[in-house]
């Protein structure tokens, strides 16, 4: 079991750092985008034919540490021995940096074929993980069965 597990990890890293994924993280909504030609679809709602990928890895990845909001304060407070160093972040602003292992992450966001949504919630949250992932998996907060 240990073996299979390894293996499971080395790809889910691999994954990652290849680029695919999905971020939810976070406490303050909003929407990054990295080249002007997203930030003018965002804002015209424009489209040119774009397929929405997300890519939902249940499991071990910790959101904070991948998409790092290093121009908080906080973070570094709540994370005294888990945070990142800021110097070793990639950098995709003046408040957020990438962990230096998603290196495909980055390399999507600086060509503009990645955007992060942070911070998606619901209103009146369930503390509970598997509350939580009952309600992302139904759309239905308040009222999908837990796991």
């Amino acid at each position: 079991m240990d073996n299979y597990n390894s293996i499971v990890s080395r790809r889910r890293r691999h994954l990652l750092g290849g680029g695919l994924g999905a971020l939810a993280l976070g406490s303050a909504p909003g929407v990054l985008a990295s080249s002007a030609k997203q930030r003018t679809a965002i804002q015209t709602g424009t489209r040119d034919n774009n397929i929405l990928v997300v890519l939902e890895l249940s499991g071990g990845n910790d959101g904070l540490n991948t998409l790092v909001p290093y121009g908080d304060d906080a973070y570094y407070q709540a994370r005294p021995k888990l945070g990142i160093p800021q110097e070793k972040l990639l950098k995709v602003d003046d408040h957020f940096g990438f962990n230096p292992g998603a290196k495909g992450l980055h390399r999507l966001w600086q060509s503009g074929d990645l955007a992060v949504i942070h911070g998606c919630g619901y209103p009146d949250p369930s503390y509970s993980h598997f509350t939580s992932m009952g309600y992302w998996h139904t759309a239905a907060p308040h009222s999908g069965e837990a796991y």
